[in-house]
């Protein structure tokens, strides 16, 4: 069994890297938006740091699916790719 996170802010979805630390993740977001507001950063699913600014009225989901190794797991369209220069936070 394999474990997918996938982390979505404002209107942006990740994955992550599967060595990112989501408990350490979720209490910094939450102590950043309780704080007014700051970056937090993590990784994606690649190696590719993200730094994303959290306020407290820009939502934010971490998704965990448990997949089984029995077919290859595709993503959902709506992730993003942290290298796209397009790609913006704007809640």
């Amino acid at each position: 069994m394999t474990t997918v996170t996938k982390i979505r802010i404002g209107g942006k979805m990740f994955i992550l890297d599967p060595d990112e630390d989501v408990d350490a993740l979720e209490r910094s977001i939450a102590s950043t938006a309780a704080n007014g507001s700051g970056f937090v950063r993590f990784a994606t699913a690649g190696h590719v740091k993200v730094s994303a600014l959290v306020t407290p009225h820009l939502p934010v989901r971490i998704s965990v699916i448990e997949h089984s190794g029995d077919e290859p797991f595709e993503p959902a369209d709506d992730v993003d790719s942290p290298l796209d220069a397009d790609a913006h936070f704007d809640g």
